[in-house]
């Protein structure tokens, strides 16, 4: 029997798997690689099967600031043991449209934890960054120091080789059931065995609910996302060599700069959220939306904004869809808790921005289930789950 299983082996629980293989023995961590190819892939899917997610202090809500600042001081040591590079810190710019309190949110949460950041009024924003095309009363939230972009998938594969380096034994397959038993839980595997330990942490993100890992309901809404990719070469790739992540508060959108992605091309990427995205409550609709290219209508949406704010793009002729899913809570934070008898914590609930501080919510809920001392700045009690 095993001390802890660790569920899910995305950016929370393969976070998690590694704090607690370097703090304890007798760790499994479950959960499948990703797929070779999406389409036809009967399983399930994660979010973090991408190379690129913002990361920075600056957020509009405390927590989130406090887990991404602990997170980002420990990518530097996370790359070094694993060998594995995943954190480019580009830095960050926010473009604040009249009506808009965003940036003034994001720079009080900032100035409270010491991040870098100044304010650029609208002609010193146009200089800074000629690509941009942003009228007049609009302004620009920089952060330095340490915000940029982390690829979400050698992350994982960074987090999973520590945690493996640690003794922690690696079972790449889903988890079909979890059932709770006088000496601990008993979880079924999509093979047909069935391994055992004495508690389990559940982090299995948009599939928690509709393949019904959570012993209670946690209120979570799933909603697929669509984001657009755009091939920058040539002249486009130099113009925006210098391209920080950007928050775009007309469209509520995140714009990632070019980046390099496994086919060796650079693609610089934008994603907008909001409730109007798809939901999803089965699991064979989830799928579909992962094996799908997303929403048409935010295709054509999300490609006219960007020709409009970086005209340089126009010249660009490959543009392409990705899907992915975000969990949000009802309290707009994760959910870390105990949901049944000590036996099972939960750690679910990125709300379409956990990756930056996954390290640090993953060490949250290792300790937790470790029984340790509440050790973080974010107030506990507003991670419980709903009752």
């Amino acid at each position: 029997m095993y001390k802890i299983a660790v569920v899910g082996r995305g950016l929370i629980g393969s976070a998690a798997g590694r704090h607690l293989a370097e703090s304890t023995d007798g760790i499994v961590v479950i959960g499948p690689d990703e797929p070779e190819a999406r389409a036809g892939h009967d399983g399930v899917f994660a979010s973090h099967y991408d190379e690129g997610r913002m990361t920075r202090h600056v957020d509009p809500t405390e927590a989130w600031s406090i887990t991404a600042g602990q997170s980002i001081k420990r990518y530097r040591d996370l790359e070094a043991r694993s060998g594995v590079s995943f954190y480019n810190p580009v830095g960050y710019l926010g473009l604040g449209y009249p009506g808009s309190t965003y940036n003034d949110r994001c720079a009080a949460t900032g100035q409270t934890l010491g991040a870098e950041i100044y304010r650029l009024e609208t002609a010193a924003l146009c200089a800074a960054f000629p690509y941009l095309n942003v009228p007049d009363g609009v302004d620009g939230l920089v952060e330095r120091g340490g915000a940029g972009y982390i690829s979400p998938r050698r992350l994982v594969a960074a987090q999973n080789r520590l945690a493996e380096q640690a003794g922690a034994h690696m079972l790449r397959q889903p988890l079909r059931a979890l059932r709770t038993r006088a000496t601990g839980v008993a979880l079924d595997l999509w093979d047909g065995t069935t391994v055992h330990s004495e508690r389990a942490l559940i982090a299995t993100g948009a599939f928690t609910t509709v393949c019904g890992l959570s012993p209670v309901d946690l209120g979570l809404t799933v909603y697929g996302r669509t984001t657009v990719l755009v091939r920058t070469d040539g002249e486009t790739a130099e113009t925006l060599r210098d391209m920080p992540t950007m928050i775009d508060t007309l469209i509520g959108a995140y714009i990632l700069p070019p980046i390099r992605y496994p086919d060796g091309k650079h693609y610089l990427k934008i994603g907008v959220g909001d409730r109007s995205d798809p939901s999803f409550t089965s699991l064979s609709d989830l799928q579909a939306w992962f094996a799908s290219d997303g929403s048409h209508d935010n295709r054509i949406a999300f490609t006219e904004r960007l020709k409009e704010l970086i005209p340089a793009l126009t010249h660009c002729a490959t543009w392409h869809t990705d899907t992915c899913a975000v969990t949000h809570t009802q309290s707009g934070l994760p959910i870390i808790d105990h949901v049944d008898d000590r036996k099972i914590v939960v750690a679910v609930g990125g709300c379409g921005k956990g990756a930056k501080g996954s390290d640090e919510w993953g060490r949250i809920a290792a300790g937790l289930i470790l029984d340790l001392p509440w050790s973080s700045a974010v107030d506990r009690g507003k991670l419980r789950a709903p009752t």
